[in-house]
């Protein structure tokens, strides 16, 4: 860094030797805890001047802001980047009756979508009313699963259930996710099983 400084005094051809008198207008100091008005009246072993009657330059308090880690992806104010999140993807509802023991479940995405949490809900009206869901999920043509037989529904999609979840297919625009449902035991009489199943899972948007 070149510092300039405005100096008046005697000194011979070779540079500035003997007393120095002046002012150094504008001066900052090495680390800019300096300002104007300051003496200089030598100069130490590295080349800085001496500096005396300086003033000391006040702190400015300075206020710390952190920006929330979701903001990370704004472009500009009100432009948002593409990021990933999560959120349910409604597959439907139905009551299942003595003449609906079966039902296909399905929610079409409008975005890059991976299922990961399965939330099922049933309201059971009558002594027959005790079958289970039992079904197979499809991301598009591919079945999610390890092998063909139908799964309990209830018993992975429990909302009570804690730590379980999956990791389905990525899937485009577009594609369907399907459930084929049926009951373990058939209904009778006017028993019903009311059921909605939702899809979690992450999203581009």
């Amino acid at each position: 860094m070149t510092r300039h400084f405005e100096v008046i005094g005697e000194g011979d051809d070779d540079g500035v030797d003997g007393d120095v008198m002046g002012d150094v207008m504008g001066y900052a100091g090495p680390m800019g805890d300096y300002e104007g008005g300051a003496a200089v009246v030598g100069y130490d072993d590295e080349g800085y001047p001496v500096v005396v009657g300086a003033k000391r330059k006040r702190k400015r308090p300075r206020v710390a802001l952190t920006k929330p880690g979701w903001r990370g992806g704004q472009l500009a104010p009100g432009v948002i980047a593409p990021d990933q999140g999560l959120l349910p993807l409604p597959m439907g509802q139905v009551t299942f009756a003595l003449a609906t023991q079966t039902f296909t479940f399905q929610g079409q995405l409008q975005k890059p979508f991976r299922g990961e949490r399965l939330l099922v809900s049933t309201v059971r009206t009558g002594t027959t009313a005790v079958g289970r869901l039992m079904g197979q999920i499809f991301v598009g043509s591919d079945l999610a699963a390890l092998d063909v037989p139908p799964v309990d529904l209830e018993q992975i999609g429990n909302p009570q259930a804690f730590g379980v979840r999956l990791t389905m297919k990525p899937a485009q625009p577009g594609v369907f996710i399907r459930i084929v449902t049926a009951l373990s035991t058939p209904l009778a009489g006017s028993d019903t099983i009311f059921a909605t199943v939702t899809l979690l899972g992450r999203n581009i948007h």
